[in-house]
């Protein structure tokens, strides 16, 4: 059974001691100096396809119209260093993942196991650090776009130089897009599934409002 649930039973706060105040959850943060537009190739990437790097894999597919993805991802990397325009949900099938999210105190750190949802709200900064093998599944709430946050974004490349096979310390040498090939039949097949995936944690977003409104 899935739960909505995490596996640290307390917040943690690091205060990176930016150069300036931003405020975090709303879209003033755009204007903080800190903030640029974001790569444009997560948007406009094929649908479906297959990205692989040394940090692991990002499968692009859209399902019943919403934009989906799947990370694999290798333990002690990170991911993002973003901030995006909608909700973003996700859903963690395997491994443990720790996300670190931007505050007006500071940087907040859950960690989460298999079988847990979370939610990245709009406008907020926030890194993925993978303590394990990971496979995560993502969707948005709404349209998709996403900007730098540039103190997050500098530690998930320095986390990422150093755990990489990559000698020359940057990312993306080896990196390359592979269309999926996928059968008219598997591509039901897989459609299905995620279609599955994603209506039961879209459920349980439901099923915890309504248990609120019930309090």
């Amino acid at each position: 059974m899935m739960k909505k649930s995490k596996l640290s039973t307390s917040s943690e706060f690091i205060d990176l001691d930016v150069e300036e105040h931003v405020e975090p959850g709303t879209e003033k943060i755009l204007e903080s100096s800190l903030v640029s537009e974001g790569p444009g190739r997560i948007a406009n990437s094929p649908v479906p396809s297959i990205f692989r790097d040394d940090r692991g894999e990002i499968h692009r597919m859209r399902v019943g119209g919403k934009r989906v993805n799947i990370l694999c991802s290798k333990r002690d990397v990170m991911r993002s260093g973003y901030l995006v325009l909608s909700k973003t949900v996700h859903f963690v099938v395997s491994g443990k993942v720790e996300v670190w999210n931007l505050t007006e105190k500071g940087t907040e750190k859950m960690v989460y196991g298999a079988d847990s949802v979370f939610y990245v709200n709009p406008y907020v900064p926030h890194i993925l650090h993978f303590l394990e093998d990971t496979i995560l599944l993502e969707f948005w709430d709404g349209p998709f776009q996403c900007w730098y946050y540039h103190p997050y974004r500098r530690l998930v490349q320095l986390q990422n130089e150093l755990v990489t096979k990559d000698s020359t310390g940057h990312i993306g040498v080896f990196q390359r897009l592979v269309p999926a090939d996928l059968g008219a039949a598997e591509t039901n097949s897989y459609g299905g599934l995620l279609m599955g995936l994603v209506g039961l944690v879209a459920g349980i977003g439901i099923g915890a409002i309504v248990a609120t409104r019930h309090k």
